[in-house]
């Protein structure tokens, strides 16, 4: 095609409207390239966590935070933040201080992965849901802001006859 042709065939598109089918392409071809970035970015991240352990996204209240930080006030050592990531685990053997904020389904497991490998003088703070079977060894705020904080080495003193 020549040039003239093409600036003919651009003439008579530009008068046209687009027409059902028109759109309908439009927004296949829209769908198509949402998915495409959807497989692309987000899907990796998913696959790596079990559909048993995916939870929903729960925003922290200001409230909730403080009171969680309140929880660990004064103490030192390495700090890990559950619950803010794409759910893999690293090593704890090295932290003192965990903030837990995830959903009543993964606490068992992640339990039973916290007593194995934190030492005695870590402390675990969750907000929002405490661990099921831990007692904890102080509280702060009451209902969505409630923190619970759990001192391993009593932890473990609890869990000892009681398998988490």
């Amino acid at each position: 095609m020549d040039t003239e042709a093409l600036d003919e065939l651009a003439g008579q598109l530009r008068g046209e409207a687009l027409g059902g089918r028109g759109l309908l392409q439009l927004a296949t071809a829209t769908g198509l390239a949402a998915y495409a970035v959807w497989a692309a970015v987000l899907m990796p991240g998913f696959r790596r966590v079990p559909l048993h352990l995916q939870v929903p996204y729960m925003p922290s209240s200001a409230q909730q935070v403080a009171n969680v930080m309140a929880l660990l006030r004064g103490r030192s050592g390495k700090t890990a933040d559950l619950g803010s990531g794409d759910g893999r685990l690293a090593n704890l053997s090295d932290c003192y201080n965990v903030t837990v904020f995830l959903a009543p389904s993964v606490k068992p497991p992640l339990a039973a992965k916290l007593l194995a490998e934190l030492p005695d003088e870590a402390r675990v703070v969750a907000g929002r849901f405490p661990f099921p079977s831990w007692t904890p060894s102080s509280t702060l705020g009451q209902g969505l802001e409630q923190a619970w904080a759990y001192d391993m080495k009593e932890v473990r003193r609890g869990a000892e006859g009681h398998p988490v």
